[in-house]
């Protein structure tokens, strides 16, 4: 399933174009052209930044308009804050979470246009969602330190119409990715490869009504046709979303890096080892032994930093020295490399507009 919310795409403006002659024969073809920055047919990345500043970079489908820093360009002198975290989408919004600035940023997903700001009640927040009507974000709040009991992680309950936080769900454990299914929200209580659990949250009441247990470094999750997948270091769990029993697992030989960036596609799964990426088909029982692909990067940290798999394409971000501007990568499914081309500072995510 995909990793956001998709929307509806506008109406493409359009009108008839006549010259100058009066003779029928001498009409012009009805002209379609999309509004200009109508952001419809392509992709965004979004790019971490550092301390001066993240940014969006858009992408045409044809992988030849490459539009940097499309939030400076449509929001002259305002900026988008430190630190881009991830961005989700409820109808023709996109809600832009900048973790270094407690801010999420609303804009209009096709024109990028500000709409509005949510600045208060935000503590490092991380990925966010929308269900019944609400948004709800994860935040890290508080970095504990090693003697720590308790966790002040919570989940942000956002109302929509006001950009306001109204109320908070503690979790008590570190929290991280959040999926929505059903009325439900399921949160991943695990980051930067430690922790062994999802919430489960019932948005009727916004209360904790199940804890699903996983292997251990849990780092990414997914839900596809009724349950949920939970990838680890070195192994892939699906899991009975209801009664949260392991139905599968399959080991992974992941060698000397780590299994990451789950991703469940067309009955297909696809996860990263280093700089390579790994598939197999839902119904395997036994996890590939070579990479689909492997990529080259000269990142010390940022080797994966963004991975997609949407449609036909595979897609990959490098975070390279986090200083200055990087590049994607955008892979066929059999895995021949189709593009690669340069974006902002840390490019750690892809959206898409369709």
């Amino acid at each position: 399933m995909k990793r956001i919310s998709k929307f509806l795409i506008l109406a493409i403006l359009g009108g008839l174009f006549l010259n100058s002659c009066s003779s029928d024969d001498d009409i012009v073809d009805p002209v379609e052209p999309q509004p200009e920055g109508s952001y419809t047919e392509g992709f965004f990345v979004l790019n971490e930044g550092n301390s001066g500043g993240g940014s969006v970079t858009f992408i045409n489908n044809d992988l030849e308009n490459v539009e940097q820093e499309i939030y400076k360009a449509a929001n002259t002198g305002d900026d988008l804050g430190q630190y881009m975290q991830s961005i989700f989408f409820e109808d023709d919004l996109a809600y832009i979470i900048s973790n270094g600035s407690n801010l999420i940023t609303v804009v209009n997903s096709y024109s990028f246009e500000l709409v509005g700001k949510i600045e208060s009640g935000l503590n490092v927040p991380r990925y966010g969602t929308v269900e019944n009507g609400k948004a709800y974000v994860t935040n890290l709040a508080g970095f504990e330190n090693a003697d720590a009991t308790e966790f002040d992680d919570y989940v942000a309950v956002i109302n929509l119409e006001t950009l306001q936080v109204e109320e908070t769900i503690s979790l008590g454990v570190p929290v991280e990715h959040i999926l929505a299914e059903d009325g439900k929200l399921y949160v991943q209580n695990a980051v930067f490869g430690s922790g062994n659990t999802v919430s489960v949250i019932d948005t009727g009441s916004n209360e904790i009504v199940n804890t699903i247990e996983t292997e251990e470094t849990l780092n990414s999750i997914e839900i596809e046709n009724g349950a949920l997948y939970a990838l680890s270091a070195s192994k892939l769990e699906k899991i009975d979303l209801v009664s949260g029993a392991v139905l599968e697992e399959i080991e992974i030989n992941s060698g000397t890096g780590r299994a990451a960036n789950l991703v469940v596609e067309d009955g297909m799964i696809y996860y990263t080892i280093g700089n390579s990426v790994y598939t197999m088909e839902e119904s395997a029982e036994a996890a590939p032994e070579d990479a689909l692909l492997s990529y080259t990067s000269n990142s010390d940290f940022g080797i994966m930093y963004g991975f997609e798999v949407e449609e036909d394409r595979i897609y990959i971000a490098d975070g390279g020295d986090f200083s200055s501007n990087s590049f994607v990568e955008i892979y066929s499914l059999s895995g021949e490399l189709l593009e690669n081309i340069e974006v902002g500072v840390a490019p750690n995510g892809f959206y898409f507009n369709d």
